[in-house]
């Protein structure tokens, strides 16, 4: 079966997501996830998500893709029961040590292994195997190929993003601490430290990558900006090709972006699934539609990233 997973930065969201079409959400527990308190929800919230969903037969997954420090390590474990005994279909990890011991807490969850592990290889994807994860989120500077290569060495389930980067740049998602050193800020709330600035720990990332960098080479400035993280965008004509392999999952990204986008977003990446499985493999009749809803995500972004680094320029 070929899921696809939207995002749930809110419960308009999340809602909003499944009316137009999305056959699971994936959301983030406030403190828990690589995202804003704003693009998190509440355990209330995601309990009632959970109930709505199972009402209508469709899935939750929550991202709680953070590395807890020692001390936090009993309340991110309790937190994940929670959220299994509240019917979560599975959770996002990103620690690889915390993985065995969510397996045995929690036998019966599905575990992805999220996008922000940084996994660079196939032996990355077969250790994640041994330690007992379901899913393996494929990195957005992967392409098909990559993915290929895991399905045929691999048992994994596969997760594909449907955004990949144009160009490849000098940061790995998941193994950047560039925003650490910038400016961090801690506040513990219920047990839980949030550090502000460092999405591996529980705050919002400030973006920096994405500020204008000089370069100096030998002495003298040069020319070019470097490029630390390139921009992903979302994806089209690969959909086909992932479907032919068997890719279980498509996850839509989105958090962060507005509740409206992120429907439209769902609605035609429904449209294009449904038509390729239903034996379709021309699709260029999408390509209009799928230009716009780019152009309006990049603007999106580059409207939030451009704020984050305002702001982190001031707290400093």
């Amino acid at each position: 079966m070929t899921v696809l997973m939207a995002p749930g930065g809110s419960l308009e969201m999340a809602r909003l997501a499944f009316a137009r079409g999305a056959d699971s959400v994936y959301v983030g527990p406030k403190g828990w996830s690589r995202r804003p308190t704003s693009d998190e929800l509440d355990d209330g919230e995601i309990r009632e998500l959970l109930d709505e969903a199972r009402g209508m037969g469709k899935d939750v997954r929550v991202a709680v893709n953070v590395m807890p420090a020692p001390a936090e390590v009993p309340d991110f474990l309790a937190a994940v029961e929670n959220f299994a005994a509240w019917g979560a279909g599975g959770v996002m990890i990103c620690d690889p040590g915390l993985i065995p011991l969510v397996r045995r807490t929690c036998p019966g969850l599905d575990i992805h292994v999220s996008v922000t592990a940084g996994v660079f290889n196939t032996e990355d994807v077969k250790l994640y195997d041994e330690l007992g994860a379901d899913f393996i989120v494929l990195p957005y500077r992967w392409g098909v190929a990559e993915a290929a290569e895991i399905r045929a060495a691999c048992p994994m389930k596969l997760e594909a993003f449907l955004f990949q980067n144009p160009h490849r740049g000098r940061i790995c998602p998941g193994r950047c601490y560039s925003s650490s050193y910038f400016h961090v800020k801690h506040i513990s709330e219920g047990g839980k430290t949030h550090y502000l600035g460092s999405a591996s720990r529980g705050g919002a990332c400030y973006r920096i990558c994405r500020s204008q960098w000089a370069l100096t080479a030998g002495g003298e400035l040069h020319a070019d900006a470097p490029r630390l993280k390139s921009s992903p965008e979302l994806v089209l004509w690969e959909v086909p090709e992932f479907i032919a392999m068997g890719v279980e999952r498509f996850k839509i990204p989105g958090r962060e972006r507005s509740a409206p986008l992120v429907g439209d977003i769902v609605g035609f990446y429904r449209r294009v699934v449904d038509a390729v499985l239903a034996g379709n493999q021309e699709i260029s009749a999408f390509a209009e539609e799928w230009q716009a809803l780019k152009s309006e995500w990049r603007g999106q972004r580059i409207e939030r990233d451009d704020s984050r680094v305002i702001r982190a320029e001031l707290a400093a």
